[in-house]
């Protein structure tokens, strides 16, 4: 695709989580992992492949997020949720979720595809945790307390669908990785992944609501009870979710549950801009882009334009405002924010819901921009930095900058995951599709993506 070369340029925070009576968590009372006194991380070292050129450093700084002591606790060796950087010093929250860990063990992947042995030992004991970890029918908790080397949950937990989507993906990505080396270690390392996917199908299973037809966004352990919402829209990035359960559950979850979610374009014209792209709910980029992290839905879809002109209208407006492009992220006051863009939301445009607008862009998702357009993007990476030196911190760049050049003290690190996962993610698509494509799903994924197209335009 070719763009105009323009000079500068936690998910939601509704996060589509989960619903109904499927019962509580089934292994709350967990033991904690036992972590080896050797396994360390001082260092992140993946293929040099995957370092643009010119932006080799600047790619580093934000991989550094997940070194101990750094974006990763010493202790459980599971990177926090986020971290706060204020004059060099890094206070960590004491939480993490569970996509953050999905793209924590992205990096490690890579690690070990470059021959690291502490990245060996680190997957066993991310792993660990896993197994150990508080559950819902097999599925995962989004969000963990970090209490010394263990996981733990309270009676807010939530099992969420979209997150329980990202990890199963990841776990996919893992074993396609692994499974069959010539390493026995990493060998058992696939198994361990394949066997907590399958802890999770009754889980998917009691998602679906065959009423309504769609996966609910997940369970209230507080209120024993399903999310009262559903997964309902293919542009979001909740799609993963629904793609897995029904490739997974041997037509517990059938079909439908995909084929049914609505896709709405509409049309955009804005200072010689005139483009259908399609909506996402918030209009947060990325709710359109995430999931092309395990995927490769250019090759998927039946027309990737829609996505590439959804991106067309992030760069005009990160043009007028000389940010980066506007997506669910930190505050520059360091509060979190499902922003978006009125004219590609769906909430907006069909429903006149108020969505958060402004003037603060993100990096990270200028960085998933490189997965459409590499060459630009690293230029407006590289513009960006240029421009607000203060972007950068000990903990990589922050999550957050206005129109103004504020930035926040806030690093996210489900966000450092996927900006540091747009630069390989061809091998994790390539994982992952072995994994499909060895539980014969491969033809069903294609089946179900052929259906994304419009239902309307508004």
């Amino acid at each position: 695709m070719n763009f105009k070369l323009l000079s500068l340029i936690t998910l939601s925070a509704a996060i589509l989580t989960g619903c109904n009576s499927g019962g509580g968590s089934n292994n709350d009372d967990s033991t904690p992992p036992t972590v080896p006194e050797e396994d360390v991380i001082t260092q992140i070292r993946i293929e040099s492949k995957y370092y643009p050129t010119g932006f080799e450093q600047s790619l580093q700084d934000n991989m550094d997020y997940f070194i101990d002591g750094v974006g990763v606790s010493t202790s459980a060796h599971i990177p926090f949720d986020h971290v706060l950087v204020n004059d060099g010093e890094i206070t960590p929250s004491t939480y993490t979720n569970i996509s953050t860990i999905a793209l924590y063990i992205n990096v490690l992947i890579q690690m070990v595809e470059f021959g690291d042995e502490a990245a060996i030992t680190r997957l066993s004991t991310v792993l660990s945790t896993l197994e150990n970890a508080p559950k819902w029918n097999g599925l995962f908790y989004w969000l963990y307390q970090i209490e010394g080397d263990a996981l733990t949950i309270d009676d807010s937990a939530i099992a969420s669908a979209v997150d329980n989507g990202i990890m199963s993906f990841t776990l996919a990505g893992l074993y396609g990785a692994l499974n069959n080396h010539t390493d026995e270690r990493l060998n058992q390392l696939s198994l361990r992944a394949e066997a907590l996917l399958n802890e999770q199908v009754t889980g998917w299973s009691v998602l679906y609501d065959p009423i309504q037809g769609y996966l609910r966004a997940g369970w209230d352990k507080n209120a024993f009870a399903y999310l009262p919402y559903y997964l309902d829209r293919k542009a979001n990035e909740s799609r993963l979710a629904t793609l897995w359960a029904v490739m997974v559950t041997n037509g517990q979850v059938p079909s439908t549950a995909f084929t049914d979610m609505t896709l709405v374009r509409g049309e955009v014209s804005n200072a010689g801009l005139s483009v259908t792209p399609m909506l996402t709910w918030d209009g947060s980029y990325f709710q359109a882009t995430l999931p092309a992290l395990w995927l490769d839905e250019s090759s998927l879809m039946p027309s990737y334009e829609m996505v590439e002109e959804f991106t067309q209208v992030h760069l005009q407006y990160a043009d007028e405002h000389n940010i980066p492009f506007v997506s669910a992220s930190s505050t520059i006051d360091d509060g979190y924010a499902a922003f978006g863009l009125e004219s590609v939301s769906e909430s907006h445009r069909k429903y006149s819901n108020s969505i958060e607008t402004g003037t603060t862009g993100t990096p990270h998702a200028l960085a998933l921009y490189y997965m459409l357009s590499p060459t630009d993007a690293i230029q407006r990476l590289n513009q960006l930095i240029l421009t607000y030196p203060q972007i950068e911190t000990s903990a990589g760049w922050a999550d957050a900058i206005d129109s103004s050049g504020q930035v926040s003290s806030k690093v996210i690190g489900l966000d450092q995951g996927m900006f540091v996962g747009a630069f390989f993610a061809d091998s994790v698509r390539e994982h992952v599709a072995a994994y499909i494509d060895f539980k014969g799903q491969t033809s069903t994924l294609q089946t179900l993506y052929s259906t994304f197209v419009a239902d309307e335009i508004l």
